[in-house]
């Protein structure tokens, strides 16, 4: 049995992570800012044990690691947060590594970065050595927290690892959905690719990082095909019958009051390359393709999968 760390235990994937672990028999302690949440009461009906603090106050993260073998930083804020955002990624990582520091227990550190700081790449392929490129002010954010981290991996030899993950999809977080309750808007000209990464796949890379990464690696997450967004949300509606999605520019966006690091998000372009991550961790995706979730909730439509590809 092991002891886990995770910051962010409430969270859409910390949540998860959290009732696979217990599931598993480990010893699993949340890090949360709220513990009377319904998601942090329910997990620690299932034995987790809840830790109230917040990354941006290290006196709440004094002992927060002690005993713990691998530590998950999980946490995260809206863009729209502007003030803290720096504060949380930037500043709480060094709180949060300075506390497993203290503990000299922690074997692995793991930080749930994205796609930010490779900004926009059109449609070149990338991979974990192509250099960041933010190009808006989350990618900016995200790059220096990532930055602060490899320093304390070299200075330090502090055994942190950084996953980039994409875009997260799954129960509660279904593109499907998404387009049946007309939340789904397309900012740019949709030619942008996407990384999909089903959660559950994720949970697996992050069960397996902490034992088999390597201390001050990058790994991309994601599944093995990239996909342009209108090509996705394309599928979508057209499955459900719908017309095709429209499309809105940049630049109406931003004059809308949209917050700039939405739109850089939802417009640049990120190919992820997933190489490193499966040749590393020998894992095998449930969902290699998000166009095969789409089968499950919808039905195959190999003809218009064999169109896009074409298009493509």
């Amino acid at each position: 049995m092991a002891r886990y760390l995770i910051a962010g235990a409430a969270g859409y994937v910390g949540a998860r992570l959290a009732a696979h672990l217990l599931a598993q028999g480990h010893s699993v302690r949340g890090l949360v800012r709220d513990p009377d949440r319904d998601t942090s009461q329910r997990l620690a009906s299932q034995g987790m044990a809840v830790w109230q603090g917040d990354l941006t106050q290290p006196e709440s993260l004094v002992g927060v690691a002690s005993g713990v073998d691998y530590v998950y930083n999980l946490t995260s804020r809206s863009v729209l947060e502007n003030g803290s955002v720096r504060q949380l990624y930037v500043e709480g990582n060094r709180n949060l590594i300075a506390a497993c520091s203290r503990s000299r227990s922690v074997r692995s550190y793991v930080f749930t970065s994205n796609t930010a700081p490779y900004g926009d790449q059109g449609d070149r392929w990338v991979d974990e050595d192509t250099p960041p490129q933010p190009s808006f002010p989350l990618g900016q954010v995200m790059a220096e927290a990532e930055q602060a981290i490899m320093e304390l991996v070299r200075e330090h030899y502090f055994p942190a690892m950084i996953l980039r993950v994409g875009m997260i999809y799954g129960p509660e977080r279904d593109p499907v959905d998404a387009v049946l309750s007309g939340t789904t808007t397309l900012i740019g000209d949709g030619l942008n690719f996407l990384a999909p990464i089903f959660v559950d796949d994720l949970l697996d890379a992050l069960d397996r990082v902490v034992r088999a990464g390597l201390p001050g690696a990058i790994y991309n997450v994601a599944d093995d095909e990239p996909l342009r967004a209108l090509d996705l949300y394309g599928a979508v509606r057209q499955r459900l019958g719908m017309v095709p999605p429209r499309t809105f520019s940049k630049s109406t966006a931003l004059l809308s009051g949209l917050d700039p690091s939405v739109v850089g998000m939802a417009s640049a372009s990120a190919r992820l390359s997933n190489r490193r991550l499966k040749e590393t961790l020998a894992l095998n995706l449930r969902y290699p393709r998000l166009y095969d979730w789409l089968d499950t909730r919808l039905g195959a439509a190999p003809e218009l999968e064999r169109a896009i590809a074409v298009a493509q």
